[in-house]
């Protein structure tokens, strides 16, 4: 239990660390390093000069910090990545390292203009900053008795995730001249809430709903973040976080030490807070829809968002349509307001898509078999009409594709490993394929064919982080830009006929804006306070359809091109300060004048750093106490543990390693274990005496063919185990040494769909697994264990019904040998007969949505339940008798968050026992049980 407890307590170690992955890069990707007293950058060779530029910032974020947390700097290595096409990064404090994600964002609206590289630096050198200067007292402490881990669980209870990264939102807005905190489209969140009159209490702001959106901690923790640096000066959460850390209030620290600092209740804090911006955003004097159309309505009890819609020359939209009920899905809107389901779309990493001519083209996700690291955007054009769907690209890294006017062609955004962009051009039915040259090194964006195929319009990011719209001629492959560059942030570009519409920042919200290509002029359209984007102009009906955020998801409006009141600008306006005042805030932009950092870059020998332990976890599961200590290295082609253990009943102890390395396709496994004086009591007289040596090796082949609509694992295992048992003392007299060699093999697949937020489980998924040990070494044992589990929809939305079938067989000499891991009926204690097979069949359904906490401990989101039937059969060989077990019952699960931050199931199962138990007649046959489920996905 004390074990469970503390694995448990390690909540936060899993949420920073769980986008690693274990081995993911081929053998042929070689690493170099640069290192300085204050970095470490591991990184690929193309890369060099976005590492010395990391490098480079780091060193003035240390030295000349806006607002520092402390004088702490620990030193620590970051990696940068650039085999995979998602755009991520993050800071995992055990073990103590950094990896950027170097596929640029190129959704310019959410994240920005800046060069990918240094807006990544400027936010997660500011977590290395908090881990560096969080490490206080009971930190401290908790890093002696657990190491790296113990560390990141004291700092995460003392401190909210919400600090964490509103302050890094923060760093990346007053270190630069974008930063999340200057675009709008960060602020819709509170600000569609606020405008819907939806005052939701700080604990569901905290831990979210199944039913309703709220803003995830990004978007609070930069408001409070913020306001508080506004209100009580620059200095507040630095004098917020000692008191915290050093636990000057044991419950609640966080909490108190704002009070403390503030004069005022944390409650209040936040709700100041709240009516500070609701002022600041002149929420009162706004309204959502100015006399728009609306095309779509809210759904009680869910959030819909319909994305890209295009409308049909009969009327009808195409939309894509996700929700918290639904995966994303093609829908047709019909003009009576029917949604007619078309299609769901495969797996990709953002939901863009292009519609011309009754076909779409879109990009889908694939993944090297064995590199997870590795993975590709692919195109596919699907033609609605006969619902054909055509792979034109493979082991791609295309994006934000659009079909020529006559879907002959298809023009995407290229992005390299070496994080440059280039537009290419591909041929839809033939072997075209070029690359248009790119001089001046701009990151391009959703890229547009004109009215007559000749040019493509494209958003355009210059090395500053300025946008401008570009027009690039085909044939001459030049290209003009249709504005000068600014300070802005340009999205979501569409073209019809000589007009081409766009997403820019204006006075606080994204505004909707059309260029006329004839008369070279811009004007502004639409801009609503919640953003206008994915607009669709048809000329033909003289409609503008576009959406904008809500409460309830993205809405679509529309509204006659007659009726826009449209004015004319010379250009987008740049980007501005937001809500902060320019008096308190901080002008500082260290990006005006990047330089590369001077230093010798060498080669990264991965072979030889291989051994990182980080932390150590004793446990005193009596009456076994002992010691674990878990070693990663920088790279993730390495873990290990190392243990000892005493056991008090016996007075034996020993020593254990194991070691995994991922860094070669097939992944290889060593472990040894060593165990002295294990005893048993012979009688009265005489106790035996013995040690255990055990050494095994084995082989791991993961395979992922994630794609389409399936995400899908094959794993291949196989490993050999040598256990040596030594008899010591009197025991040597009456017994041999035994020795048993065995294999234990296995083979798994794992295949499922999509899952939408509400459902407890993907609508279709299949599981299979064989798992087969048996001995080597003349003394015969063996098992063999089948599963096979199949998802199911059930009878109403969110309902799932799930099958599982297994069976097991032993021989009968060495039934002992090995460890039974059938499934048994619920209910029943398991027995480990030569023969058995088991069914199951659960019907799993919501019950309700609680949606509220107990003072910031535990918040319950969801209550499910699960009715089952259960039917385990068994037989002796040796006697022929048969034993059934049957069983049914239900479960009442309890999805909660606990201190506002873990995912925590739990629940109670009652089992009514349909046969006697033989094993046990006298049970009672109604059974209670307190569950922890782990989930299969």
């Amino acid at each position: 239990m004390k074990r469970l407890i503390f694995s448990f307590l390690l909540f936060v170690f899993a949420a920073k660390t769980n986008a690693q992955v274990f081995g993911g890069n081929p053998t042929s990707l070689k690493f170099y390093q640069l290192t300085t007293d204050t970095v470490r950058v591991i990184f690929p060779k193309s890369l060099e000069k976005q590492a010395r530029e990391v490098a480079w910032l780091q060193h003035q974020l240390v030295k000349n910090n806006p607002a520092a947390l402390g004088t702490q700097h620990r030193k620590f290595n970051v990696v940068l990545q650039n085999q995979t096409t998602a755009s991520n990064a993050y800071v995992g404090p055990a073990p103590w390292r950094s990896e950027f994600y170097m596929m640029p964002d190129l959704n310019n609206l959410q994240s920005g203009a800046l060069p990918w590289h240094r807006y990544l630096a400027l936010h997660e050198f500011r977590h290395v900053e908090q881990f560096s200067n969080f490490n206080r007292t009971i930190p401290k402490l908790a890093g002696v008795f657990f190491g790296q881990e113990g560390q990141a669980v004291a700092m995460n209870l003392a401190v909210p995730e919400w600090f964490w990264e509103g302050d890094a939102v923060w760093q990346e807005t007053m270190s630069s001249e974008q930063g999340r905190g200057r675009l709008p489209s960060f602020f819709n969140s509170y600000r569609s809430l606020w405008l819907a009159k939806k005052n939701y209490s700080y604990q569901k702001l905290r831990n979210g709903s199944y039913r309703h959106f709220v803003p995830n901690h990004y978007d609070l923790g930069y408001l409070l973040v913020t306001y508080g640096r506004e209100k009580f000066g620059n200095d507040l959460w630095t004098k917020v976080n000692k008191d915290a850390l050093d636990f000057k209030k044991i419950v609640f620290p966080f909490q108190k030490a704002v009070q403390k600092y503030t004069g005022v209740t944390y409650k209040q804090f936040v709700n100041d807070a709240f009516s500070w911006y609701k002022t600041k955003m002149q929420i009162e004097s706004q309204s959502f829809f100015a006399n728009m159309q609306t095309v779509t309505k809210a759904d009680k009890n869910n959030v819909r968002n319909y994305l890209y819609p295009i409308e049909e020359a009969d009327g009808s939209v195409l939309v894509l349509k996700t929700s918290y009920r639904q995966v994303p899905t093609w829908v047709r809107i019909h003009t009576n307001g029917h949604e007619e389901k078309l299609r769901p779309k495969d797996i990709a990493e953002d939901q863009y898509y292009s519609y011309r001519n009754g076909k779409i083209v879109y990009t889908a996700f694939a993944t090297d078999a064995r590199w997870e690291w590795k993975t590709y955007s692919v195109l596919k054009i699907w033609n609605p009409a006969v619902n054909e769907i055509k792979k034109i690209t493979s082991k791609t890294r295309l994006f934000q594709p659009d079909l020529s006017p006559d879907a002959s062609k298809v023009i995407a955004v290229n992005a390299t490993t070496d994080l440059q962009t280039n537009l290419q051009m591909i041929g839809v039915n033939d072997s075209l394929k070029y690359d248009l040259p790119n001089p001046e090194g701009y990151v391009y964006s959703y890229p547009k064919f004109s009215a007559d195929g000749l040019s493509v319009i494209s958003a355009v990011r210059n090395q500053k982080g300025e946008m401008s719209l570009l027009q690039t001629n085909l044939e001459g492959k030049e290209g003009q830009l249709l504005f000068p560059f600014s300070n802005t942030v340009l999205g979501y570009v569409q073209v019809s006929g000589d007009t081409v519409v766009f997403t820019a920042p204006q006075n606080g919200r994204d505004a909707l804006y059309l260029y006329d290509l004839k008369q070279k002029k811009l004007f502004r359209a639409a801009d609503l306070p919640n953003g206008n984007y994915q607009a669709s102009l048809n000329t033909a009906t003289g409609k503008l359809l576009w959406n904008t955020f809500t409460a309830d998801g993205y809405m679509l409006l529309k509204q006659n091109i007659t009726d826009l009141r449209l004015t004319e600008e010379a250009q987008p306006n740049a980007l501005s300060d937001l809500y902060v005042s320019t008096t308190k805030s901080i002008e500082r932009n260290i990006l005006q004048e990047v330089k590369p950092l001077e230093g010798t870059i060498k080669r990264y020998r991965s072979g030889l750093n291989l051994f990182n332990i980080h932390s150590w976890r004793p446990y005193t599961t009596d009456p076994d106490y002992g010691i674990t200590f878990f070693s990663n290295n920088i790279l993730n082609t390495m873990v290990g543990e190392y243990s000892y253990n005493y056991n008090r009943n016996e007075a034996s102890h020993g020593l254990s390693a194991a070691l995994v390395y991922g860094g070669l396709y097939p992944q290889l496994s060593v472990g040894a274990s060593q165990t002295w004086s294990r005893s048993q009591v012979y009688n009265a007289d005489t106790t035996l005496t013995w040690n255990v040596s055990n050494v095994n090796a084995g082989v791991t082949l993961p395979f992922n063919f994630t794609g389409g609509l399936l995400y899908s694992n094959l794993t291949f295992s196989s490993s050999i185990n040598a256990e040596q048992m030594n008899f010591t003392g009197i025991a040597k007299r009456l017994l041999n040494d035994r020795t048993i060699n065995y294999t234990n093999s296995s083979i798994s697949w794992v295949t499922q769909t999509q899952k939408a937020y509400q459902q407890i489980y993907p609508k279709f998924a299949n599981v299979f697994s064989v798992r087969y040990r048996r001995t080597v070494n003349g003394q015969q044992g063996s098992q063999v264990l089948f599963n096979a589990g199949l998802y199911l929809p059930g009878l109403l939305r969110n309902h799932s019904i799930v099958l599982f079938a297994s069976a097991f067989s032993r021989d009968t000499l060495r039934g002992g040998l090995f460890s039974n891991n059938l499934s048994f009926a619920r209910g029943f204690n398991a027995v480990n007969l030569p023969r058995m097979w088991r069914v199951s069949a659960n019907y799993h359904f919501p019950i309700v949505y609680p949606e509220f906490g107990i003072a910031n401990l535990i918040y319950f989101l969801r209550v499910r339940g699960n009715l089952f039937y259960d039917y385990t059969h068994g037989r002796s060989l040796r006697t022929g008798r048969e034993f059934p077990f049957e069983s049914a019952g239900g479960e009442l699960y309890f999805d909660t968050r606990l201190w506002n931050v873990q995912p925590f199931t739990f629940g109670v199962r009652y089992s009514r026992l349909l046969t006697t138990d033989v094993l046990e007649p006298g049970k009672n046959p109604n059974q209670f049980e307190l569950i922890l489920p782990i989930e299969l996905f």
